[in-house]
This record gives C-alpha cells, sequence and structure tokens, in this order.
C-alpha cells in the first residue's frame, strides 16, 4: 500500500517566507491606500481635496490651534500649510487671528462657511470609517488601534533618528 501524501497546502497570493511583520504592514498600507482613494473620490464630489480636509476638520476639532501644530498635526511643510489658508480664506473658510501673548503667532478658526464645509467632510469620513470598521469586533478595533499606535511611536522614533 503506497504511503498517502501530505494534502499541499491552498495556493495564495502571500509569499510563504516573508519577514515578520511584512503581511500586516502590506495590509495596513493597502487599507490606507484604499482609504485614502475613496476619501478622495467622495471629497471630490463636494469640492474638495484632501488637504482642505485635514485642515478643516483639524480646526474644526481643535479650534484656535496654530499654523505650525497644523503643519505637524498634517505631515504638511509650514509653507505649504501657508499657502493652502490662503486660498481657504479666499474661499471664506477659514480666519487667521492674531495671539494676544504673541503676536507672531496666528490662532486658526473657522467662519460660519467654513463650519459647514467641515461637517460635511467630516460626516463623508465617518461613512468611510464606518464602512471600514463594519466587520470588527470591539475587542479587534481595540487591538488594531494599540498596535498602530505602537507602530506610530517606533515610527516617530526612526523620524527623529532615535532608533
Amino acid at each position: 500500500m503506497p504511503a498517502s501524501k501530505a494534502p499541499k497546502p491552498p495556493k495564495t497570493d502571500r509569499a510563504p517566507s516573508s519577514p515578520h511583520g511584512t503581511l500586516a504592514w502590506l495590509a495596513a498600507v493597502r487599507a490606507y491606500n484604499l482609504c485614502d482613494a475613496v476619501m478622495t473620490m467622495r471629497l471630490v464630489a463636494i469640492g474638495l481635496r484632501v488637504g482642505e480636509h485635514e485642515v478643516l476638520a483639524t480646526i474644526a476639532t481643535t479650534p484656535g490651534i496654530t499654523q505650525q501644530a497644523l503643519a505637524a498635526r498634517c505631515f504638511v511643510a509650514k509653507s505649504g500649510v501657508s499657502m493652502l489658508l490662503t486660498q481657504m480664506e479666499a474661499r471664506g473658510w477659514v480666519r487667521r487671528d492674531s495671539d494676544g501673548a504673541d503676536a507672531r503667532v496666528r490662532r486658526l478658526t473657522l467662519t460660519a462657511d467654513g463650519t459647514a464645509m467641515a461637517q460635511k467632510c467630516l460626516a463623508l469620513q465617518a461613512e468611510v470609517v464606518t464602512a471600514m470598521v463594519a466587520g470588527g469586533t470591539e475587542d479587534e478595533l481595540k487591538t488594531v488601534a494599540d498596535v498602530m499606535d505602537r507602530a506610530s511611536v517606533a515610527l516617530e522614533a526612526l523620524r527623529a533618528g532615535k532608533a
């Protein structure tokens, strides 16, 4: 009687000898890119670019933020944020007010039109996030958040040249 052969593992698109963490990294990158593509498509439909959404959402959730803090939070150069804010001021969405304690500092607030646009783009963001997490349990989502928080700490250290 011939010896039975072990069943072959099912074929997948994944490389069998990937370094530890590569598959998770690729999954995170793919999800990010898909999220960006969906957000871009939905924002274009209401006349916004992703950068404008980031500025509106950040000022809406952090009124009075400084231009410097906004640039750091959005991963954009200060000059890029300044140009974007100039365009958004011209559209009547943003105000740059002087800080009473330091004349060099500009505090950012939304106008009524800016607040209305921020509400629209935040609603789109909420729809996308809801769709993204619909299949996950609370425990799974907490695990993802914990892992991504730790990854962010490690990446911040790399960015700062500390690792």
